[in-house]
């Protein structure tokens, strides 16, 4: 965690804090490679909002950090809740589970499980130098752990408070996105429309991949009957067919 209150109190602390004190924050959680910075490009250029990290991201690059409008690194805390009020909502990226998180209004981003391995595949391999099998991805034998049991931390948390948006939704019809974060937040969008992938793909390319919400992500017969088997139930509970 890298950014820092003015009393040395971590972001994931001040916003369980900032939220049990009635501040307009929530997380946006998603397992990486799900949409996240898809959700934060919306949020920056569909109502003009600032959203943060609970990582360090100053290695992504300052065109990451337009793309975004990322806030700064080490904001103030007082800073940030007058952030909050003014925007009316301040979000904060995290790929934690909900367990231990805190009780804080969230949005969470999902995607097809075998598009999402893939892309966290190539950006494993791409930013860290470090290769995995897509049998690892899988099987949840790597840092980020079961994307199963990731999906159920956030579903089985008896939370009225969490708005469950799809990637692939996201991509076919952004005004519809606009318009569900704005009636779930109260919200008063400024436009209904995002630059094109292509240009934030020229940006930062490797947070901005691909677009691709088709296919089964190069996944081998074995492999893509290994994640069934895994994560099958997890697909049909968020509204994603076997084809």
């Amino acid at each position: 965690m890298t950014y820092v209150t003015d009393n040395s109190m971590s972001v994931a602390d001040w916003v369980a804090e900032s939220s049990r004190g009635g501040m307009p924050v929530a997380w946006l959680a998603g397992y990486p490679r799900s949409g996240a910075a898809r959700i934060r490009t919306i949020l920056a250029h569909c109502f003009g909002h600032q959203t943060g990290a609970i990582y360090c991201e100053s290695n992504l690059g300052s065109d990451y950090a337009r793309a975004l409008n990322a806030v700064p690194v080490a904001q103030p805390s007082a800073d940030m809740a007058a952030l909050a009020r003014g925007q009316g909502l301040l979000t904060f990226k995290t790929h934690a589970r909900a367990k231990g998180i805190g009780h804080v209004p969230a949005i969470v981003i999902v995607r097809d499980g075998r598009r999402m391995f893939e892309s966290l595949r190539a950006f494993y391999s791409e930013r860290n130098a470090t290769e995995y099998t897509m049998m690892e991805l899988i099987r949840g034998d790597h840092y980020w752990g079961d994307w199963t049991e990731w999906v159920r931390s956030w579903a089985c948390n008896s939370r009225c408070d969490t708005q469950w948006l799809r990637y692939e939704d996201t991509m076919a019809d952004v005004a519809g996105t606009v318009d569900r974060l704005a009636a779930r937040w109260g919200l008063d969008p400024v436009a209904h429309e995002i630059p094109a992938f292509e240009t934030l793909h020229a940006a930062t390319p490797t947070i901005f991949r691909q677009a691709a919400v088709d296919g089964n992500g190069g996944m081998t017969d074995a492999e893509e009957a290994e994640f069934w088997a895994l994560h099958g139930g997890t697909m049909t509970m968020l509204g994603y067919r076997r084809e």
